[in-house]
């Protein structure tokens, strides 16, 4: 069953309140903190759910949570011969950079550039000069095809793509910081009931002292 921001954290509270208030949940926790834990322990988990799959021989990525980035700036990089794009979002560390998981010209959605390792790229020594290549391999192993490889937040291209001007990017990130209290989260179904444990997890799985619950009962009076 999809569920939202909303849903997880009302049910946070709740959990959390069941010593005091169940009917006035917003008394015991702030609802901002919470969806902010949740945001959280969604990446944390998302993350542990990724590696359990490399673990058992899968090289894909749960599609759930892929978000798309359209109609992203691409900038030239005159002085050596290439192009790069700014990440609109940081997405979880995975090996081979994997969390950039695609990136292709906005006017051709179904031909996407081939990505590289970053280190692989250092390794064979490519250096420019006046935008001219001067020394290292070849690259003529794409076979005429363009490259990408991620540095920090930044993505740089093999080759000067800034005439196609936008890139859409997907990514492997738990944005939900963009997303409203009723939108459907990048969550799939059987990973609900984790999120909610790991927050409950950050914030004392529930424990409330008896000086909140005294000052709980004396405002109910």
């Amino acid at each position: 069953m999809a569920t939202t921001k909303k849903k997880l954290a009302e049910g946070i509270q709740r959990i959390y309140a069941r010593y005091a208030d169940k009917e006035n949940i917003d008394r015991s926790l702030d609802a901002r903190e919470v969806k902010i834990l949740i945001e959280q322990a969604m990446n944390k988990i998302l993350k542990a759910q990724t590696f359990e799959r490399f673990r058992d021989g899968y090289i894909d990525i749960p599609r759930c949570n892929l978000i798309k980035y359209s109609s992203q700036s691409v900038t030239a990089d005159a002085s050596n011969n290439r192009s790069y794009v700014d990440l609109p979002a940081l997405p979880i560390s995975l090996p081979m950079d994997m969390g950039v998981w695609q990136i292709n010209a906005t006017t051709t959605p179904h031909a996407a550039y081939i990505p590289i390792a970053a280190q692989d790229w250092q390794v064979m020594g490519v250096g420019y000069t006046s935008g001219t290549q001067t020394d290292g391999i070849n690259s003529s192993y794409l076979e005429q095809q363009i490259g990408y490889y991620v540095e920090g937040k930044r993505v740089y291209f093999t080759s000067d793509i800034s005439a196609v001007s936008t890139v859409d990017i997907q990514l492997l990130v738990s944005d939900i910081s963009q997303s409203g209290d009723n939108d459907i989260l990048p969550l799939s179904p059987e990973y609900e009931s984790d999120v909610i444990q790991e927050v409950l997890r950050m914030i004392g799985m529930g424990q409330i002292s008896q000086a909140e619950i005294a000052a709980n009962e004396n405002s109910n009076t």
